[in-house]
């Protein structure tokens, strides 16, 4: 009879802690996607000052906006490539002992140089593409990207031409159905007319410029390049491990926008304080920002990553009224608003 006993109170305090155990993981990852969402939110606020970058090196120092993609993209290079050195000098040395929680939330040779296999299955879009070919396009598709919305960020307002790029979602989502023939989704095609009707109220009042016209459209189609640049990215991503990739990307970018910037003839800082706006859009925007976000969209559902991105547009209109003085009319606000929510429901239908 003690024996039984103590078998069933064995039995009972087992339950008991495994209920325990089971409770604080679920703690544990509700703290995480807490904190990956945090992060991710901190990045799109980083994203968000690079047109305020671009505005102040154009005005402070006279660096065309040629020029300060390329500065952009120079600058960053090497610190992403002594990154990739400083991974392949990690994973020579022996091996050591890591716990569980950490092996979990980044695999071994999740970072490795070599090709890596599929995770999923990717769409047919560039799936056939040499590595090399996939990877010059992403980088070209993304200085293009750079031009159009560094040129955007002198002649238009910054928070317009931060909100058009970031029509991409709607892009990439016109093309598959392009493509596919296969129809979108209804909250898809709310969210691309809420969205071109923002974007209709906050061009509206640059009808009678000319110039921060031509910023608008530069804005809009900057988007087109991104898109492409995201397709480029996705399918990369099967592929290459994020290091390598955004180094890659990066150097080719520079090589691509290196004639731009030298035929621009804005090349070089008139004053010292450019080099501080050119090193923020280096450090900060480039690194910083694209980092912190590939991390923690890498761990969040797609429905939490659809509303943290949308914190760059956002931030970038605050930015560019608290530091460049450019506030919004009423009519452009609502506009805003309709273009944010036209982007969620865009992101969320595709």
């Amino acid at each position: 009879m003690l024996a039984c006993r103590w078998v069933r109170l064995s039995l009972r305090l087992r339950a008991k802690r495994r209920r325990a155990a089971g409770k604080q993981a679920i703690g544990h990852a509700s703290d995480n996607v807490v904190m990956d969402f945090l992060v991710l939110l901190l990045g799109g606020a980083v994203l968000g000052l690079a047109g305020v970058f671009v505005h102040l090196a154009d005005t402070s120092a006279n660096i065309g906006p040629f020029a300060s993609a390329f500065w952009r993209m120079a600058i960053a290079t090497p610190l992403l490539l002594a990154w990739v050195a400083w991974q392949r000098r990690s994973q020579r040395q022996p091996a050591t002992i890591v716990p569980l929680s950490e092996a979990a939330a980044e695999p071994p040779g999740a970072l490795q140089l070599q090709h890596r296999p599929a995770r999923n299955a990717p769409p047919a879009l560039l799936q056939h593409w040499p590595t090399r070919w996939l990877t010059l396009f992403t980088a070209t598709m993304f200085a293009l990207d750079l031009l159009l919305f560094h040129v955007a960020a002198i002649w238009t307002t910054v928070g317009n031409a931060t909100l058009e790029s970031n029509f991409a979602p709607v892009v990439i989502a016109l093309a598959f159905w392009a493509i596919t023939r296969v129809a979108p989704s209804s909250v898809y095609v709310t969210g691309l007319v809420a969205a071109l009707a923002g974007a209709s109220l906050m061009i509206g009042p640059n009808f009678h410029d000319p110039r921060a016209l031509l910023g608008d459209a530069c804005g809009l189609t900057s988007a087109l390049f991104y898109a492409a640049y995201q397709v480029g990215v996705q399918q990369a991503r099967q592929r290459l491990a994020t290091a390598p990739l955004m180094a890659a990307v990066t150097l080719l970018a520079a090589l691509v926008l290196w004639p731009f910037a030298w035929f621009e003839g804005r090349l070089w800082p008139t004053a010292a304080i450019g080099w501080v706006w050119l090193v923020g859009l280096a450090l900060l925007v480039q690194i910083g920002g694209q980092v912190v976000i590939a991390y923690a969209v890498r761990r969040l559902n797609p429905a939490l990553s659809s509303v943290g991105l949308l914190v760059q547009p956002a931030m970038a209109v605050v930015y560019a009224w608290v530091l460049l003085g450019q506030a919004l009319a009423g009519w452009q606000i609502a506009g805003a608003a309709l273009v944010l929510v036209g982007i969620y429901l865009a992101r969320r239908g595709m």
